[in-house]
């Protein structure tokens, strides 16, 4: 399957001690297959509060939610494949182009971004045409 940046997916599934949550793919990938992935998380106790969502922005939404940046990462098309394979994530519907800016925007202006992770968005920016 060939990824894109807006698609988004559910993550973990199938486990029992962690609840799936959906994330962005927020990068095309580049030439080595790898891409910037981002999670949505519930507003209530989230300490960044950079990017908020409302519960209209997305299906999936059902409270208004948040970006964690900090668990925002870097992942491969082959590692996002495996996990699609084994049944741990299913692809959602792909994020509307605004919800997608703003997740982009999130990455360098969020103070929990880890600083390969913010690199990696603004090179990967730099390409975007």
């Amino acid at each position: 399957m060939a990824f894109r940046a807006g698609q988004t997916f559910l993550f973990p599934l199938n486990d029992e001690n962690q609840r799936e949550h959906l994330w962005i793919i927020a990068t095309e990938p580049n030439s080595e297959g790898l891409f910037a992935i981002a999670s949505f998380t519930s507003l209530m106790g989230a300490k960044d509060q950079t990017v908020i969502f409302h519960k209209a922005e997305h299906p999936f939404l059902k409270w208004d939610t948040c970006i964690s940046y900090a668990q925002a990462e870097t992942m491969s098309a082959e590692k996002l494949q495996a996990h699609l394979q084994c049944g741990r994530a299913k692809m959602h519907r792909d994020a509307t182009p605004a919800v997608l800016q703003l997740v982009l925007q999130g990455f360098s202006a969020s103070d929990f971004t880890k600083n390969r992770v913010r690199e990696f968005v603004r090179t990967a920016r730099g390409h975007m045409t």
